[in-house]
């Protein structure tokens, strides 16, 4: 199995929501997006290297199996996906086909799950119109109905890969949200440091986090948003420190051991057992679960 990032073992929960109230009181900080429109060109600060809102494939939309032979220099700024055509194979790559999500390989000591996911680009990853009636990516994870593995995707935008300071920005909904499927988009360089945003463990059972992880930088944000409802995720990374957005207002800067790599979008199963939940909130038979991005942009620091 080709090494790949994975995910530590970690534990989201609901609290937080006053707290979280009276940060998104404060003003936004200067430079940050508007919480709806893609961002287009340069920031203060910042040189825009990549921006994209899926509209084309509204007229020319790349379906479901597109997203294969993703095998090629994978894990590297030269990845791609030989199935997709120009220019989303200059731009998108995936995690190749029979890749383990973090329930099914145990990685990070993350374990107990009856059964996790695989990744399966070619069945679950496509661009077309969304829920807005403009475009989307979209990830379409599922519990095949006969059981089984989950199928589910992670989507790697190239031209994010291999950042040393740089900053991200999405806006995501979640249109279906079946019990047992998870997001944590992330830059993580193995034991040495990891951030996490959005995050959830349960896409109905946990409002989006971010978390800090390695080098002393342990720290997180509890906010009272779900992925279920559009937001935009905005945070970045510049020398020691992180800065955390929501909707384009300013949660916190904190401290990071962070250098250099990749945007991950890996969408997969349900980690954490919900004693309160049937089947302990885990993807029943049949059980689906859609991740929507309606743009996407990343920045390198300009020094």
């Amino acid at each position: 199995m080709p090494e790949h990032k994975q995910r530590k073992r970690i534990l989201i929960t609901a609290s937080g929501a006053a707290l979280v109230a009276a940060l998104l009181l404060a003003p936004g900080a200067d430079g940050a997006p508007s919480p709806n429109a893609m961002p287009k060109g340069d920031l203060p600060g910042w040189r825009q290297v990549w921006a994209e809102n899926f509209n084309s494939a509204v007229a020319a939309p790349v379906k479901t199996g597109s997203f294969s032979g993703c095998n090629h220099h994978a894990d590297t700024p030269r990845a791609y996906c030989s199935g997709l055509p120009k220019p989303w194979r200059d731009t998108l790559w995936a995690y190749p086909s029979g890749w383990e999500d973090t329930a099914k390989s145990g990685a990070d000591g993350n374990g107990g799950a009856p059964y996790g996911g695989t990744y399966e680009p070619q069945k679950t990853v496509s661009i077309g119109r969304g829920y807005d009636g403009g475009g989307t990516l979209k990830v379409a994870m599922y519990r095949p109905a006969d059981g089984g593995d989950n199928m589910v995707g992670t989507v790697v935008p190239r031209r994010c890969m291999d950042l040393r300071d740089g900053r991200y920005s999405a806006r995501v909904k979640v249109t279906r949200a079946d019990s047992g499927f998870k997001s944590a988009w992330l830059r993580y360089e193995g034991s040495r440091a990891e951030v996490d945003y959005p995050e959830v463990d349960d896409y109905r059972g946990s409002n989006v986090a971010m978390f800090s992880h390695g080098g002393g930088a342990e720290w997180n944000i509890q906010t009272s948003a779900s992925m279920t409802t559009a937001h935009t995720y905005t945070w970045e990374r510049r020398g020691s420190t992180v800065t955390v957005y929501l909707d384009g207002r300013k949660l916190r800067t904190g401290g990071t051991s962070l250098t250099t790599s990749s945007w991950i979008w890996q969408n997969e199963s349900r980690i954490e057992r919900d004693r309160n939940k049937r089947n302990g909130g885990y993807a029943l038979p049949g059980a689906k679960a859609t991740v929507e991005v309606t743009w996407a942009t990343c920045y390198k620091a300009v020094r």
